[in-house]
């Protein structure tokens, strides 16, 4: 497409607004030359309009473009799962193909996300029969920044309503602003415009995309070179998968013509600017930030650009199409197909995937019977290949040329049924389902976009009922049965047939007695935090699988609360499900708050907001707020961009200060000690913190966490905080109980090892009592070993106690009760005590390479 360099002006009170640089298919028409010096009127703004039409949505029915201000919450068409939220007060464009979402302006109403100036994207929809949006979008977060910039609205407007018959408008009016959370990155750009500047949005009757158009004044008497400046910022992989041309769904590398992202069926969107190809520039925290063209201004010049068209489809081949439509490129053709078994029946969610020449083209999903159809090139050979999980990866099905269908055809499975009960009980668990084949099953190619299991497992699976049939290639298979650190495992080998389904029945001993305690993980993402992509049952059913009993949600800046799901899917019986919010700044670490009830009519569904106040006034403000959360803060010494408060702050054990005043505030409850860690990784960073505390006299409870992001890499519930209830039922909890059990460190760390510790006087962890002799009891299934108890007095180890692992007791599972006397070792006037079991090697197959390790809260004396 070629570029059209022209001038606009609008004349508003007597300013005259200059732009340039538009496309010929349907930008700015040309106008005279400028006519106003921005310099000179330091009060310059681009002109607003009004509240558009009164029914935004009539558009399809009318074969218009409208845009307008939602006055009916009726007109707020969003899939229940949305992060970004339209609101009454905010705008949308509609055609009869698509509806776009834009926010007001932050002032309207608090914005939702991490940009929160408002004026962005919050939904790009399809239409549906209806005429109405069908609800579909999975759309993220984006924002186009110039630096460390982007625009702060002073009013959302629409300047177009459409109903001409002509394109309709809504424009976001303001100023460039820094984005104070990015404020660290201003050595890479230390550039501050402060321009005034408008983006429209611009959708044409029946058009398959929204063009985003930017009109910039340059406010100064020098030239401005924006190569490298102007980027894209995206949070949209935590929903989707990130598309490019040639590589499929693989690593972005070099310039791109457009990048899309991918839902499956739902939903899929495209990025492409007029103004040429873009690149990426950064991946970091779930952020995808694109380095897009840029374009110079002239000393005082006002410059309006056609910047990014942003196109939505029901699924990658809808979208592609639309762009090739759109855009007038050379048509593809339509090959329709099947997917089945050697023999049998259609297979549904299979994945097809289309190659020209090596370099990926296209996939698609199939329906219920197996069927799929999609475009392809007309003029380029092309090949097919399905996906499935269950199945290796067949050799590629070329495309006979001319043929318009394709039937794809995977080997005859074979079957593996588990049926898992409690031995004791013989009721149906919850558990577990490891498959790893004795082949080695080969990963697909990354453009694919289909994650392996790793660990050469070909299932993971968290099975709630207690059986599941998972198709498995034929050959020997080793299947490995678990229900998290209190139950004995069933391990075998299995040899599956072609056509037949193998029988694994397992019983399963919960031989840790664990009777008035239940374990909790007060740090679990789902797909609600921008740098996760685990659906949300998928968390919950993983953690529960693992005998977790009470797991917590902490997604970045968002609400939500495991307890709706743990519901749906029946299953009260065995957890209790919290919602917290982990506290994320970008430039002084991360905080649990917990608990933090879900609020849907509230800014991020309640999530406290970090960016207007640093914590020697925000710290003191979360503990006097009415609900009374815990503040723990999460992972203190991570140096990874600065997600550690105690790095950032400069903490000092032997002032229990921090020497940056501007950040160091100590109004927190606890410490989360262990982070997907054990007391041996941690003995000399946040173990030798928390004991400072205690000894200052500072009773800190530990919190053993998992930060599970994604339960491939990192398992919730490694490790997990158990508490003393004194009954095992999750239904009898409730947020204050577990709260204050947390608060007052009535807990031990479980990680793999289960402890509880009596003091005299029957006192546990959190208590205080006297010296003299303390009841340990270490106990865990068969196939995790101890070797040693720790004894730590006043922060040194007052004596190491070796452990025979084969005097465990009868089985299953050891159990080893220790009488320690425990005495101070320095005058004062009070002591603490902590015990640290530890066993060698690690928890595979359950959570290999994780360390076998228990510790308790301190007990006082």
């Amino acid at each position: 497409m070629r570029l059209a360099c022209t001038v606009f002006f609008f004349v508003l009170a007597g300013v005259a607004t200059v732009g340039g640089c538009s496309s010929d298919d349907g930008g700015v028409p040309a106008a005279p030359p400028p006519v106003a010096n921005v310099c000179e009127d330091p009060r310059f703004r681009f002109p607003n309009g009004g509240d558009g039409h009164a029914d935004p949505l009539g558009a399809a029915a009318a074969r218009q473009a409208r845009a307008g201000k939602i006055t009916r919450a009726s007109d707020v068409v969003q899939s229940v799962e949305a992060r970004h939220k339209a609101r009454l007060g905010d705008f949308v464009l509609a055609n009869d193909k698509i509806a776009v979402y834009i926010e007001a302006e932050n002032g309207a109403h608090e914005s939702d996300g991490y940009f929160a100036f408002g004026g962005e994207i919050l939904a790009i929809d399809v239409i549906g029969v209806d005429g109405r949006p069908a609800g579909l979008s999975t759309f993220g977060e984006a924002v186009m920044f110039f630096g460390l910039q982007t625009i702060a609205p002073e009013k959302v407007s629409v300047l177009a309503d459409g109903s001409d018959g002509k394109a309709a408008i809504v424009r976001a009016q303001g100023t460039l602003k820094t984005v104070a959370s990015l404020d660290f990155f201003s050595n890479v750009f230390p550039d501050k415009y402060d321009f005034p500047v408008a983006i429209d949005y611009v959708l044409e009757p029946g058009a398959m995309k929204v063009a985003t158009r930017i009109s910039v004044a340059n406010a100064t008497n020098a030239p401005v070179d924006l190569t490298n400046k102007l980027h894209l910022a995206t949070f949209q992989g935590s929903r989707s998968q990130t598309f490019h041309e040639g590589g499929g769904f693989g690593p972005i590398r070099g310039e791109q013509p457009f990048v899309a992202w991918d839902n499956g069926p739902s939903s899929a969107w495209l990025y492409r600017s007029p103004l040429g190809p873009m690149a990426p520039a950064l991946t970091v925290a779930g952020m995808e930030v694109l380095n897009t063209p840029a374009f110079p201004l002239a000393p005082c010049e006002h410059k309006t650009v056609d910047y990014i068209d942003v196109l939505a489809g029901r699924g990658l081949d809808d979208v592609l199409e639309a762009k090739r439509v759109t855009y007038g490129e050379k048509a593809w053709r339509v090959v329709r197909g099947s997917v089945r078994e050697t023999g049998g029946t259609g297979l549904a969610g299979a994945l097809v995937h289309v190659r020209s020449n090596g370099a990926y083209v296209m996939r698609a999903i199939t329906d219920q019977d197996g069927g799929f159809s999609l475009h392809v090139p007309i003029d380029q050979p092309v090949d097919f290949t399905p996906t499935l999980k269950g199945w290796p990866v067949p050799a590629p099905s070329p495309l006979t040329p001319g043929a318009g269908v394709v039937d794809l055809v995977l080997p005859r499975r074979a079957s593996i049924a588990v049926t898992a009960i409690d031995a004791d009980t013989r009721e149906r668990l919850p558990v577990r389902v490891q498959v790893i084949p004795a082949a080695a099953v080969p990963e697909a190619d990354r453009s694919f976009g289909v994650e392996s299991e790793g660990d050469g497992l070909l299932y993971r699976e968290y099975v709630m009922s207690g059986e599941a049939t998972l198709p498995v290639p034929p050959g020997e298979h080793r299947v490995i049965v678990s229900r998290g650190y209190e139950y004995e495992l069933h391990d075998e080998v299995v040899t599956a047939e072609a056509g037949k389904t193998t029988q694994v029945s397992v019983a399963l001993k919960h031989s840790v007695d664990s009777t008035g305690v239940m374990c909790g993980d007060f740090h679990i993402h789902s797909m609600y935090s921008v740098d996760s992509s685990d659906p949300v049952e998928l968390k919950v059913r993983g953690a529960i699988a693992d005998g977790l009993e009470i797991p917590v949600s902490t997604e970045h800046e968002y609400v939500i609360d495991f307890q709706p799901v743990i519901q749906k899917l029946g299953l009260t019986k065995w957890a209790f499900g919290l919602s917290a919010e982990e506290l994320t700044t970008f430039k002084w670490g991360h905080f649990g708050v917990f608990p933090l009830s879900v609020d849907p009519e509230a800014t991020n569904n309640g999530a406290i907001d970090s960016t207007k106040e640093y914590p020697p006034v925000l710290f003191p403000q979360i503990a006097a707020r009415p609900d009374d959360p815990l503040f723990i803060v999460n992972h203190p010494r991570s140096a990874a961009l600065n997600q550690g408060y105690f790095e950032v702050a400069g903490f000092d054990r032997a002032t229990l200060t921090g020497s940056n005043k501007e950040v160091w505030s100590d109004v927190f409850g606890a410490l989360e000690v262990f982070n997907d860690s054990d007391f041996e990784r941690e003995r000399e960073r946040v173990v030798a913190d928390w004991f400072a505390f205690l000894n200052a006299g500072r009773k800190m409870p530990a919190v053993g966490s998992s930060d599970s992001h994604s339960l491939r890499s990192r398992p919730v519930g490694y490790p997990r905080t158990c508490m003393r209830f004194g009954h095992d039922d999750p239904t009898q909890l409730n947020p204050g109980l577990v709260r204050d059990a947390l608060a007052a460190g009535a807990s031990t760390i479980s990680g793999g090892l289960f402890m509880t510790v009596e003091g005299p006087n029957g006192v546990g962890p959190g208590g205080t009592t006297t010296a003299g002799k303390y009841k340990v009891v270490v106990a865990s299934p068969s196939w995790v070993d101890t070797t040693s108890l720790e004894v730590i007095v006043d922060g040194t180890t007052a004596q190491t106690i070796a452990i025979d692992p084969t005097t465990g007791g009868p089985g299953p599972g050891h159990r080893y009760t220790l009488e320690v006397d425990v005495a101070p070792s320095q005058s004062k006037p009070q002591h603490w005590v902590v015990f640290h079991a530890k066993g060698d090697g690690d928890l595979a197959p359950v959570h290999p390479g994780r360390n076998a390790f228990a510790v308790s809260n301190p007990v006082f004396f």
